[in-house]
């Protein structure tokens, strides 16, 4: 029966093979039996001159399997295996398959090293091998056998040569794989003999074999590829030919290929088919898989016309390959197909839920092709091998799922488009950056054959991307380089382009195939051959020469030649700042390179800058600080001599409430009234409680919050002025809730990014005094503080910290604060205020909120907020300004309305610091929130240098931004504006939250698509039409 699409992101494989061929089958061992028995005189394989019929594989395996039996093998016993390319090397995996064991391929040309490595790991006790490995193979631990003395041996000869009467069980193991060890120690992966035997038969299938076909057997036999090219063929009856040396590809390659007349290559790493001339006949090659690694797109060019050439995907750990896809008319070589039956691929994002359709996600596997797991490695078995999540446990037989570590999407035609390692995203300079990306941009340049990226760093630390290529042409390097960056830079934003590109005469190969990056390193004369000078005061343009020689890669640079001009892009602009010497750095900022792009004008304003005396920005923030410390002086005198009952926390009868007509305490209201049974007292401004009950409902409605019929009950409208002594209440009301009210959440404040802090201290900085002194009064009550990760401010250029903790002063931050806009400089007082009073005794939990972005549902938010305000201009203009990092700790207002209802509850949250803000690694910048707006919806958002970004609006009094004008002009710090001063900001611990919200299953947020659609639609950027299909 049809399996159906669904919304999880499943992928079957299309109607062609529906019929169910796996039914009747046994297992791979009885199969190759009844193809020697049907077909006893057709030649399976071919060495050279040797050729060995099916009947004789069979017989010599079956002697073979007899011998291992007269050692105490026994079921399921692992038995190593290596025998240089032979057919000997066939017959010992079939003879292993048939006493029930399990077989270890080793590929005798390895390092030695490594082939310890495998059979210390592996524990085995046997060895099948020939005269010519024993060294390597023999230890004290271990039996070695010679293939090559046994066969002769006149004892062996004389063994049965009848099929053994061993039933295999298809739980067991088949074989044991190691895999590459790219990203660790290797590790042996089981494979099952079901596993095994409803892969080989699919893939034999989807290749079309059969006995009249005539195949080549090239992998290496620790390469998983060789269960292709092996196994396919044997099950068919069709003639395989094994390759003498896989080591030699190009020209040699086809030769053999020809004069073989091979028509079906199982499997053939991508660079191995790039290698082969284009320009020869081919024979009867008719067929070639691809797979190990991405293929470029101009070999999928070449040859897709003149072969049938199929892409096969799949890790070692899901026996093989999962999925395929022929290139017929679209040639993306990304494309990497629908999955195989027995298999079930889902793309998953960070906390395991399904993303939509046209979104990048990790591929996890599930089926009944999944390896049995780790050899000898439960730890690593329970950490790749995951249980699935509930939603999914039930729709799979084994309820595990395999965490490939790759990322996909699935296309609109329902197959999968393969998007690199997860482990190949790194991030340079606060910008996510996916090496295998920048590889196809290369790869696809008619100059370029194969391409590798990688990152390494300098000896100053910094990280940077190198590219190596190996070139299509004879032309002059030179010139043909100057032509790839003039290139590269029209197709990929300047932060992915490479800062050096070494041209190789051959990619470097490993022995599965594969580009081997290990061995890719800069030539020793391409490193730096001489230190940075020294700066002195006379010697500042031989300073700046030396690093742009070192940064762009030239020895002839001339004082008037333009940075830009030369090659230079905003990454290595942002690596020439740093390298600056540190005072000339303090004297001109990053973004003022883009306005200096000569050597002699760079020199000219900074010997300018030098001799000009004006007020610093330290000596205005001096002043700033002292009156910052002034006005964090507690004005309330109190004493506490009981504290009140910390049970009332978990369910008060009677809670005060500031802000409810703004966005959080709306929210938050919200919250208070489905999670308590308490009245809620809310402090509003209006000419009396009916209008200011009104107010509060019109406020949910706005934010799409509901409002039930019994809040009439129980939110009472308290008219009063935040900023007032007793908010100006009538004595009466103010008395009634310095006696009855029992927790106070505090979200009230002015929030304005313009407004000096002359103007918004007085209802930021007066009200706090009010509420401590409502909390002080009568019966003292708990007080709920809602302050801001703004109280950090951008203090990480004065602190040089990269870290914020939750019980971190904040005075440390105090140079940032004091140049930061009034309403981050009136949190940080209202925050020493409130820390002064908890000092004194008064019960208060702090909760520092990140950004409240919007609902995560409704997508409702507060439209000429900073956040969307700068969001909408920018789809306005087509375009973002890159300032790396610039992120704003961005969360929704629910996750933390709900947080903080959790963690108040708790008495042992009483006199912490929480932070509401999101996990680190998916602390969204700027550029990733565009990105994400690109990848997401059918808007295209262009990077653009800071000040040229700048230019298109700072007239524009229309543009939402506008107002805000003095945030992205004003400069608060060494020639940077706050926005340019927010770049690069500190991550933040969430211990104390994090703890307090464990028995709880609320995390932050992470900001993918089905988040963002309902906010960008709230906010009117997103029409339906936008929102690509299969949402």
């Amino acid at each position: 029966m049809k399996k159906e699409l669904t919304a999880v992101n499943f992928h079957y494989a299309n109607d062609f093979f529906e019929h169910n061929f796996l039914e009747n089958a046994d297992d791979i061992v009885k199969q190759i039996e009844k193809i020697a028995e049907e077909y006893p005189e057709k030649v399976a394989i071919t060495n050279g001159s040797e050729k060995t019929t099916y009947e004789k594989l069979n017989q010599k395996a079956n002697q073979l399997a007899y011998y291992l039996q007269t050692q105490n093998i026994e079921k399921g016993a692992l038995i190593g295996v290596c025998i240089p390319q032979s057919t000997s090397r066939i017959i010992a995996f079939l003879a292993i398959l048939k006493t029930g064991a399990t077989y270890l391929p080793i590929d005798g040309e390895l390092p030695q090293a490594r082939i310890r490595m495998m059979i210390d790991d592996s524990k085995i006790k046997l060895m099948l091998s020939v005269d010519q490995y024993l060294d390597k193979v023999s230890n004290d631990q271990i039996q070695s056998i010679a293939l090559d003395s046994l066969f002769s041996d006149e004892s062996f000869q004389k063994i049965s040569t009848e099929n053994l009467l061993i039933d295999i069980v298809p739980e067991n193991s088949a074989y044991v794989i190691y895999t590459s060890g790219s990203t660790g120690m290797p590790k042996g992966v089981i494979i099952s003999h079901q596993s095994f035997y409803n892969f080989v038969q699919y893939q034999a299938e989807l290749l079309g074999l059969s006995a009249d076909n005539i195949t080549l057997q090239f992998a290496s036999p620790s390469f998983d590829a060789a269960v292709i090219d092996i196994w396919t063929p044997l099950i068919k009856g069709a003639t395989m030919h094994l390759y003498p040396n896989n080591k030699i590809v190009g020209e040699p390659l086809l030769d053999f290929i020809v004069t073989h007349n091979i028509d079906t290559v199982p499997l053939m790493p991508p660079m191995v088919l790039a290698s082969l001339p284009l320009n020869k006949p081919l024979g009867n090659l008719q067929t070639v898989a691809i797979g190990g690694e991405a293929c470029s797109e101009n070999t999928v060019k070449a040859w897709y016309k003149k072969i049938r050439l199929i892409n096969s995907y799949g890790p070692t750990e899901a026996t093989v390959a999962v999925s395929n896809y022929e290139f017929k008319e679209e040639i993306n070589p990304k494309i990497i197909g629908a999955a195989m039956p027995f298999v079930d691929i889902f793309l998953l994002d960070e906390s395991l839920k399904p993303v939509t359709d046209g979104t990048v996600g990790e591929i996890y596997i599930g089926g009944s092709q999944l390896a049995l797991g780790y050899l000898h490695r439960d730890e690593d078995t329970k950490k790749s091998f995951i249980q699935a999540p509930e939603w999914l446990s039930d729709q799979l037989n084994n309820k595990k799922l395999y965490k490939t570590g790759d990322m996909a999407l699935r296309r609109e035609d329902g197959n999968l488009e393969f998007y690199g390692r997860k482990d190949d995203q790194v991030k340079i300079r606060g910008y996510r950056i996916e090496l295998a990306e920048i590889e196809y941009h290369i790869s696809k340049l008619p100059q370029v054959t194969q391409s590798a990226v990688k990152v390494q760093r300098k000896e100053n630390g910094l990280p940077v991307l190198i590219s190596f290529i190996q070139l299509a042409t004879d032309e002059d390097q030179a010139k043909v380089l100057q032509n790839i960056k003039a290139k590269l830079q029209q197709v990929m934003p300047a932060y992915m382009l490479p800062d050096k590109i070494f041209i190789v005469d051959q990619m470097p190969l490993n022995h599965a195939g594969k580009i081997d990056k290990t061995l890719l390193e800069i030539p020793e004369n391409q490193t730096k051959n001489s230190n940075l000078p020294k700066w002195k005061e006379d010697n500042l343009t031989q300073v700046v020469t030396h690093i742009w020689k070192d940064l762009l890669s030239l020895e002839d640079i001339n004082e008037e030649d333009d940075f830009f001009e030369l090659g230079g892009h905003s990454l290595l602009l942002a690596q020439l700042h740093m390298l600056l010497p540190e005072p000339v750095r303090n004297l001109i900022s990053l973004p003022e390179l883009y306005i200096y792009t000569t050597i002699s004008a760079f020199v000219k304003e900074v010997e300018t800058r030098m001799v000009k005396t004006e007020i610093s920005q330290k000596s205005k923030a001096e002043i700033m600080i002292r009156e910052l410390i002034k006005d964090s002086e507690l004005h309330i005198d109190f004493n506490i001599s009981e504290s009140p009952d910390p049970n009332i926390l978990k369910n008060p009868k009677s809670i005060f409430l500031t802000g409810t007509t703004g966005f959080v305490g709306s929210h938050l209201l919200e919250e208070l009234l489905l999670q308590t049974s308490a009245n809620i007292y809310c402090l509003v401004r209006a000419s009396s409680s009916g209008e200011g009950l009104e107010r509060i409902k019109a406020t949910f409605k706005k934010f799409k919050l509901s409002w039930s019929v019994d809040y009439d009950n129980r939110v009472i409208a308290m008219i009063g002025d935040l900023s007032l002594p007793h908010f100006g209440m009538e004595h009466e009301n103010y008395n009634f809730i310095t006696n009855h009210i029992e927790v106070i959440y505090h979200s009230g404040s002015s929030v304005s990014y313009v407004q000096p802090y002359s103007l918004i201290k007085k209802s930021n900085i007066d009200g706090l005094h009010n509420i401590i002194d409502l909390a002080v009064t009568g019966k003292i009550k708990f007080l709920m503080l809602l302050s801001s990760m703004g109280v950090f401010s951008w203090g990480r250029p004065f602190t040089k910290k990269t870290w914020m903790y939750e019980d971190d002063s904040i005075d440390q931050n105090m140079e940032a604060v004091s140049r930061d806009l009034g309403y981050i400089k009136s949190k940080w007082v209202m925050e020493s205020i409130a820390e002064k009073a908890r000092q004194k005794g008064l019960p208060i939990t702090n909760f520092r909120l990140g950004f409240a972005v919007c609902h995560s549902t409704s997508g409702a938010t507060v439209m000429n907020q900073w956040w969307g305000s700068l969001i909408r201009s920018c789809v306005e203009l087509n375009s973002f300004p890159l300032v790396m990092g610039l992120k704003d700790e961005l969360t929704t207002v629910d996750y933390m309305c709900k947080a903080i209802m959790h963690i108040s509850k708790k008495k042992e949250a009483v006199g912490l610091n929480f932070h509401l803000s999101p996990l680190p690694e998916n602390d969204v910048s700027l550029t990733d929130f565009c990105a994400k707006i690109n990848e997401y919806y059918d808007i295209d958002l262009k990077g653009m240098e800071y000040h040229q970004w700048l230019r298109q609006w700072k007239y524009d009094s229309n543009l939402p931004i506008y107002p805000l004008l003095s945030l992205f002009t004003e400069d608060v710090h060494e020639g940077k504006s706050l926005v340019e001063a927010y770049e690069n900001t500190y991550y933040y611990d969430r211990s104390n939250t994090k703890q307090f919200l464990a028995d709880t299953d609320l995390v932050p947020p992470v900001f993918n698509k089905k988040l963002m659609t309902p906010y960008l639609e709230f906010m009117g950027i997103l029409s339906v039409k936008a929102v690509k299909e299969n949402y």
